[in-house]
Parts: C-alpha cells; sequence; structure tokens
C-alpha cells in the first residue's frame, strides 16, 4: 500500500514537471492590454479592411490572410488590403480614398512593437524516485522511494509585442478598439500569427466591436 502511494505521488509530479517542461517550450499570446470605446456606434460594423504593417511583402500578405479567415470564421466579412494595394502597406491618405466608396465599415490594423527578453526563477522541487537497492543477506531485491531535489534555475524567454487596432471608417472615422498581445518564444511567424488572431478576433466579436452578418 505503502509502494502504491508513493508510486501516486512519483507519477503526479513526474507529471507537474512534465507539463512545466512542455509549457515552458512552447509559445503563448496573451491580452495584457485593451481599450474599448466606450460609445461603440448603433449600427454594426461588419465589413472589415485587414491591413497589417509589415516590411516584408510576403509577410504582409500571410498575416492578412490569417486575420480574414479568423474573422470569416466568426462571421465578419472581411478583406485583406493587398489586392487593393499590391505593393505595400496603404498609408492614411490611401486608406481614405478606399473608404470613400463606402464599401468598409472598418479597419483592423496590426503591427510589430517589438521584442524583448525576460528572465524568471523556477524554484526547485523534490520529486520522489524509485530506488532499487539488495539485501546481501539474502540476496532479495526490494524497491524504496527517495525524495530527489531539482535545484531551481533561471529561465530566459523573448516576449514578442504586437499591436491590433480597429479603427471605424464609416462617417467620421475614429479609432474604438486596442489591444497589445504578448507572444512568449515563438517558434515562427506561422504560429505566432495564428495564436494572436485566436486572441483577437474573439474578443472583438465578445466586446461588439465586430458583428457577424
Amino acid at each position: 500500500m505503502i509502494d502504491g502511494i508513493r508510486m501516486s505521488r512519483s507519477i503526479s509530479a513526474m507529471g507537474a514537471a512534465l507539463a512545466i517542461a512542455l509549457m515552458s517550450g512552447c509559445a503563448s499570446t496573451t491580452l495584457v492590454n485593451m481599450w474599448r470605446d466606450p460609445n461603440l456606434p448603433r449600427q454594426p460594423l461588419g465589413n472589415t479592411l485587414v491591413v497589417a504593417l509589415q516590411r516584408d511583402n510576403a509577410s504582409r500578405r500571410s498575416w492578412e490572410d490569417q486575420f480574414v479567415a479568423s474573422l470569416k470564421a466568426h462571421g465578419i466579412n472581411a478583406t485583406p488590403s493587398y489586392p487593393l494595394f499590391p505593393d505595400a502597406a496603404p498609408d492614411t491618405s490611401s486608406l481614405s480614398a478606399a473608404f470613400r466608396g463606402g464599401s468598409f465599415d472598418a479597419v483592423l490594423v496590426t503591427h510589430p512593437l517589438g521584442s524583448s527578453t525576460e528572465s524568471r526563477y523556477v524554484p526547485g522541487y523534490l520529486t520522489p524516485e524509485p530506488m532499487t537497492v539488495v539485501n546481501p543477506w539474502t540476496g532479495h531485491y526490494y524497491r524504496y522511494y527517495a525524495d530527489v531535489y531539482t535545484p531551481g534555475h533561471v529561465e530566459v524567454s523573448r516576449v514578442v509585442r504586437y499591436e491590433t487596432e480597429v479603427w471605424m471608417v464609416r462617417g467620421r472615422s475614429r479609432l474604438i478598439w486596442t489591444g497589445t498581445t504578448e507572444t512568449i518564444d515563438p517558434s515562427s511567424q506561422t504560429q505566432m500569427k495564428k495564436e494572436i488572431s485566436s486572441v483577437i478576433v474573439p474578443e472583438l466579436v465578445k466586446s461588439g466591436v465586430l458583428v457577424a452578418h
């Protein structure tokens, strides 16, 4: 019975250690700062132009496609900007000219804020480990459990920040939502843009900034 209890403790402890290791090795994105216009327009905003401010044109198109896909998955009619502006992301005057036709209700703009390196201390912990010894008098083997200490260590993470804004462009243009995300140790741009869009878009729908048609 005692061995069974200790074995259970060992499995639980190893499982916890494995979970920590997996989490530390995978990227995670959170919305760390957000502002929403308390006076949102009464008429729903649904037809959205997506603009990604990226230096590389291929990266820009990929980011816009990802946000468009996430918006459409939530019932929002969205269009990437690159068919209208194939050479580079549009500036303010170019966007103003595009909005004069009245085909868009809102524009979603996402752009990087930079990255930084952050350190955190992970405290040490005890883990019950099985030990096998032989009885010198009988020659029989038996097992017992001893607590093995894993020392604390410092983990260094890369934190990448992005800002996403939503502007109402129907009528009088104004900023109606902005949020900042932090992604820890992104393994690739593909992973990061999927995580960011999966965090941002549901929040825009939930808060009523963009409405499904």
